[in-house]
């Protein structure tokens, strides 16, 4: 998935695993059809990207969408690892040795010799405590095959920007315009300067578990913020 296109909120790690979506063009309520975990998305028309953002995000333009189901939260780790212990799937990054890590000291991405799901800052890092936390380092081929073992598919760009704006249109984050209303936090975000510094003022100074953020109007969790998505 990706993020929520106009929203300035950025990810701490470069790769994610899926939030899954499967097609439902009824208009069934939620409570009717709704496998347990999964949130039904009313169909509708909305006005897909913005005007006054990056050059990829635009130009805003009208779009329809069928209703849909999609994951309330990101795929965990304890997920992903059920995944991998029922069919033996072996990640990209596992296959190439190496994937990106954030250096907080450095400010830059670095390639991490041994980076990998399950140990996402490197070798000597490891997800034992970390069994609740979204999962990283996933391509988009690793993403697919998790999502196609549970008989589901990724969300459209369309689709996810959809759903990521719970209802609500025009608006720079899925939950108003202000980052902080009322000085809450909405999402683990970097607090400060990126990538100079984070003060942690959400409680997190890297990925948090999921579901630890207010949802949106839809009732979906991390929807900004947290990790990359796809």
């Amino acid at each position: 998935m990706i993020k929520v296109s106009q929203s300035s909120l950025i990810g701490l790690l470069l790769l994610l695993g899926s939030c899954t979506s499967q097609s439902r063009p009824d208009k069934s309520t939620e409570v009717e059809i709704a496998p347990p975990g999964m949130v039904l998305i009313p169909a509708g028309t909305f006005e897909m990207g913005t005007n006054d953002g990056s050059s990829f995000e635009g130009p805003a333009h009208p779009v329809e969408i069928d209703a849909f189901l999609i994951d309330r939260y990101e795929v965990t780790n304890r997920q992903y690892q059920e995944f991998v212990n029922a069919v033996g799937y072996i990640t990209e990054s596992e296959k190439i040795g190496w994937s990106g890590v954030f250096n907080r000291q450095k400010g830059t991405w670095e390639p991490i010799t041994g980076a990998d799901w399950r140990h996402p800052e490197g070798p000597e890092s490891s997800i034992t405590d970390r069994l609740d936390h979204p999962v990283v380092h996933i391509s988009w081929h690793d993403a697919h095959a998790y999502a196609d073992w549970h008989g589901k598919s990724l969300p459209t760009e369309a689709q996810w920007e959809w759903a990521a704006r719970g209802g609500l249109s025009k608006l720079i984050y899925p939950w108003g315009n202000e980052l902080r209303p009322d000085e809450n936090h909405m999402a683990n975000i970097w607090q400060g300067t990126f990538p100079l510094d984070d003060g942690g003022g959400d409680g997190f100074l890297a990925p948090a578990p999921v579901g630890k953020f207010p949802a949106n109007g839809y009732g979906l969790h991390d929807i900004s913020g947290n990790v990359w998505e796809w």
